[in-house]
């Protein structure tokens, strides 16, 4: 499978912005990519099988997960997210232009792995009946499954910080 054009164009803009290395992640329907300087020979990149709708529509319901379907998804996620491992080391710099990581801390350009942790507890805590932990947060279950796989991906792969870029102008374009 080859990189969608959309993915490089977004890639080299940011990979150009970057202070240190750069590991560009693409969140899309069905699949998740990640794409990363390999040297002098390009980008090298990584597709897995998990994208913010696909998640949603194969585990939560309701527009707020359930505790069970919750574990359930980190699950998947996290039995996919083994495929990446090797992606664990040398890259500092997570950074994404998906719009629902942007809804997860409007107006933050850096997203701190333990605000995403925080994030994703009051999700928990919603799912798990306390309606007040949900203010704020994005709603829907694209939304959930959005801050689960990013959570995970940032645990797992030891990413401290994503780096949420602004939407680039050509981000309405097929």
């Amino acid at each position: 499978m080859s990189l969608p054009a959309s993915v490089e164009h977004a890639f080299e803009l940011a990979k150009k912005a970057a202070t240190s290395p750069l590991v560009w992640l693409h969140l899309g329907r069905d699949t998740l990519w990640l794409v990363h300087e390999s040297g002098g020979s390009g980008a090298a990149s990584l597709s897995l099988d998990l994208g913010t709708e696909s998640t949603a529509r194969l585990f939560f319901r309701a527009d707020l997960p359930r505790p069970l379907e919750l574990e359930r998804a980190i699950d998947h996620v996290e039995d996919e997210l083994m495929r990446a491992v090797a992606w664990s080391g040398g890259h500092t710099m997570l950074a994404t232009e998906h719009p629902l990581v942007r809804g997860l801390a409007p107006g933050a350009a850096v997203l701190q792995r333990d605000a995403v942790e925080a994030l994703f507890q009051r999700l928990v805590s919603g799912a798990l009946g306390d309606p007040s932990a949900l203010k704020g947060l994005p709603s829907g279950r694209e939304a959930a499954a959005t801050l689960l796989i990013l959570r995970e991906l940032m645990h797992h792969l030891g990413f401290n910080q994503v780096v949420v870029a602004p939407p680039s102008p050509d981000a309405a374009l097929p």
